[in-house]
C-alpha cells in the first residue's frame, strides 16, 4: 500500500473508530438474541479506492499581470491571433504563458477585465472581478454545500512521478466540515452525488515532479447559490495541480458554454432587479463579441468561453453506495445474535494506573487511548487496515484488531486484554459501520445499533 493510500485509509479507520466510540453507550446488559433466517442487508457505503480530496477553494483565476504571462492550458492546440483567425475559430488573441509558451486559452479573462463602464462609472462586468460579488459567491459555494466538489485519484504509486493514474471528479450533496476559522477540515467523509450526471468520466493522468495533470473531462456541478439554482458545465476540461502532503492546489481549465452562463445569470439580470449589475442585453453583446470557443459556422459566432479556475483541496474520504443488496443480514437460523463481549478488561489496578497517567486537564485517559488508536494504522498497521477494507473477512478483522491493540499497548502500558477492546471495535466498525455512522448520523441510534449488533460492546469490554 503506497503512502498516500495508507494515509487515506487511516482516516477511514480513525473516523469509524471515533464515531462508534462516541455512539456506543450501551451498558452491556442486553442478552444476545437467537438469530433468525437473516434479512437482506441494507445498501452499504464503500470508500472509493485511491486518494480522495474535497475542494477547499474554487474561483476564477486572476493573474497578477496577464501581460507577463498567464498560467493555463492550450485547450485547442493552436496559438490564435485576432488579426488572422484560423479556419473554424473566432477572432481572438490567446495569452502567453509564464515561460513564454504560446496559445494559452483564457477567453473569459476578457470579460473579467472588460473596461466597459456604466453611467455611474462602475465596470459593467465588475462583479466578476476579484473580491467582488461573483467571486465571493463562488468561493463560498464550495464551503457551504452549495457546490461541493470531490476529486478522486486512483492508481497513484508515487506522488512525485507516476505515468499512469486515474482521475474522476464528482459533485456532492454533502457540505465539507469547517473549522472555527471557516477553513475546510482535513479527513471529512463525503458521498458522491447520487445522480451520475454530476460525475465526470474517469480519465487518465500523470504526475511529473509532484504535478498531476489529467483530462480532458466534462465537469457538471449543481449549484444552489442565493437566488441561482442551476448547473455549472465546463466541458473538455483539464486539471493540473501540485500534490501536497495533505491536499492539492492548482487549476482546472475548460470551455464554459455561453448558453450555460446565460441560464445561470438570467435570474439575477432579468428577474431580480439587475442584481448582477449588468443587463441581459449587455451580457449578450459581450458574449457575441468575446466568446472564443466552439465556433458555429452558421452564425459565425463562438458558443463558449475558455475559462480557468483556481482550485485547492484537502484530503477526504469519498464514499459511494455499493450495488443493491449491501451486506447480508445478521445471524441465521439458530444463530448466536450479538457478538459475545469480554467484560471489565480495563478496570484492574494496573490498567487504571496507566489510564490515570495518560490523562491531562483537557482529556481523559480513555479519550487519549482512542486518539492513539486512530493514529496506529498509519504508524504500524497499514497492511492490516488495507486487508479489512479489501475483504472485511474475520481473519482480516482479527489481524487489524491485534495490530492496533499491540500498538496501543506499546504506547500506553495498558494490558493486551484492555487494548484488545479498542482494537476489536476499531477493526469491526471499519468493516461494518462506516455507512450508518456517516455524518449526519454519527450520533444516531442506527450508528450505535450497528456496532452493538455486529461488534463487541466496547464500554462493557473496557468496563469504563
Amino acid at each position: 500500500m503506497n503512502t498516500c493510500n495508507a494515509r487515506a485509509v487511516t482516516w477511514t479507520m480513525a473516523s469509524a473508530l471515533s464515531l462508534v466510540l462516541l455512539s456506543c453507550s450501551g451498558d452491556g446488559s442486553d442478552a444476545g438474541v437467537s438469530g433468525t433466517g437473516g434479512t437482506p442487508g441494507q445498501t452499504a457505503a464503500a470508500v472509493l479506492p485511491g486518494l480522495g480530496f474535497v475542494a477547499s477553494s474554487f474561483g476564477f483565476y486572476y493573474p497578477d499581470d496577464p501581460a507577463a504571462g498567464v498560467e493555463g492550458f492550450d485547450l485547442d492546440g493552436r496559438a490564435s491571433r485576432s488579426e488572422a483567425p484560423g479556419a473554424g475559430e473566432c477572432a481572438h488573441d490567446d495569452w502567453t504563458g509564464p515561460s513564454q509558451e504560446p496559445g494559452i486559452d483564457y477567453g473569459f479573462l476578457a470579460i473579467i477585465e472588460n473596461e466597459a463602464q456604466r453611467e455611474d462609472g462602475k465596470y459593467v462586468f465588475g462583479g466578476f472581478r476579484e473580491g467582488q460579488l461573483v467571486d465571493g459567491v463562488i468561493r463560498g459555494a464550495v464551503k457551504n454545500g452549495s457546490m461541493t466538489i470531490l476529486v478522486q485519484v486512483d492508481g497513484l504509486d508515487d506522488p512525485r512521478n507516476d505515468d499512469d493514474v486515474r482521475v474522476q471528479i464528482y459533485s456532492s450533496e454533502d457540505s465539507p466540515a469547517l473549522g472555527t476559522d471557516n477553513s475546510v477540515l482535513l479527513g471529512a467523509t463525503l458521498s458522491i452525488h447520487p445522480d451520475s450526471r454530476f460525475h465526470s468520466g474517469e480519465v487518465r493522468g500523470s504526475v511529473v515532479d509532484g504535478v498531476l495533470t489529467a483530462g480532458p473531462m466534462d465537469l457538471r456541478f449543481p449549484i444552489d447559490i442565493m437566488i441561482v439554482r442551476d448547473e455549472l458545465l465546463i466541458h473538455d476540461s483539464w486539471l493540473r495541480v501540485d500534490l501536497l502532503d495533505d491536499g492539492f492546489e492548482g487549476m482546472v481549465s475548460g470551455y464554459w458554454d455561453v448558453a450555460n452562463i446565460r441560464d445561470i445569470i438570467g435570474v439575477p439580470t432579468t428577474d431580480n432587479g439587475n442584481a448582477a449589475n449588468f443587463t441581459i442585453e449587455q451580457f449578450d453583446a459581450a458574449m457575441a463579441d468575446l466568446a472564443d470557443g466552439d465556433y458555429d459556422e452558421g452564425t459565425g459566432l463562438c458558443a463558449s468561453f475558455s475559462t480557468t479556475f483556481r482550485v485547492s483541496g484537502v484530503q477526504a474520504f469519498i464514499v459511494s453506495d455499493s450495488p443493491p443488496g449491501g451486506m447480508g443480514g445478521n445471524g441465521g437460523s439458530g444463530g448466536g445474535g450479538m457478538i459475545p463481549t469480554p467484560l471489565d478488561q480495563c478496570v484492574n489496578d494496573g490498567d487504571q494506573a496507566a489510564l490515570e497517567a495518560l490523562a491531562t486537564e483537557e482529556l481523559t485517559g480513555p479519550a487519549i487511548v482512542g486518539m492513539i488508536a486512530g493514529d496506529c494504522p498509519l504508524s504500524a498497521c497499514t497492511a492490516e487496515l488495507g486487508g479489512v477494507l479489501s475483504d472485511g473477512s474475520e481473519a482480516a478483522r482479527s489481524a487489524l484488531g491485534d495490530c492496533i491493540a499491540s500498538c496501543i499497548s506499546e504506547q500506553t502500558g495498558l494490558s493486551g486484554a484492555c487494548t484488545g477492546c479498542y482494537g476489536s471495535i476499531a477493526a469491526c466498525s471499519t468493516a461494518f459501520c462506516i455507512a450508518p455512522c456517516l455524518p449526519p448520523n454519527s450520533g444516531s441510534q442506527e450508528c450505535a445499533n450497528c456496532a452493538l449488533e455486529n461488534c463487541i460492546d466496547v464500554n462493557a469490554c473496557t468496563g469504563l
